[in-house]
């Protein structure tokens, strides 16, 4: 079990862009397929997100919120309906992108 949380705690150490915990409601784009689902974290990187349904990911995948504000991502790992993503432009973009919505202490790119 302590080796769990330490596997945990040293991955959140390996990351280059603090987290916010959030609970937004977003969507995967991937060609003419989508799915609704709940934004759980997100920073200037990439961001987690709990899907309602399945989603086969294709080449091109965009993460849209609030209906208009979409980004492109990758998806970097998967775990049943969560998927952890990477955002493909630059931080700084995102971070400018996202300023009104997070903490600054998790918008340093």
């Amino acid at each position: 079990m302590q080796k769990r949380a330490e596997s945990r705690a040293s991955s959140r150490d390996r990351r280059r862009h603090k987290r916010a915990h959030v609970l937004f409601n977003g969507r995967l784009i991937s060609g003419d397929r989508s799915a609704q689902g709940v934004l759980l974290d997100v920073s200037a990187g990439g961001a987690r997100i709990r899907l309602s349904e399945p989603l086969e990911a294709g080449s091109a995948i965009t993460l849209r919120l609030a209906r208009s504000l979409d980004f492109h991502v990758e998806v970097v790992w998967r775990n049943g309906q969560t998927i952890g993503l990477r955002f493909r432009e630059k931080p700084a973009r995102i971070a400018a992108t996202l300023s009104g919505l997070l903490p600054r202490d998790c918008l340093a790119a």
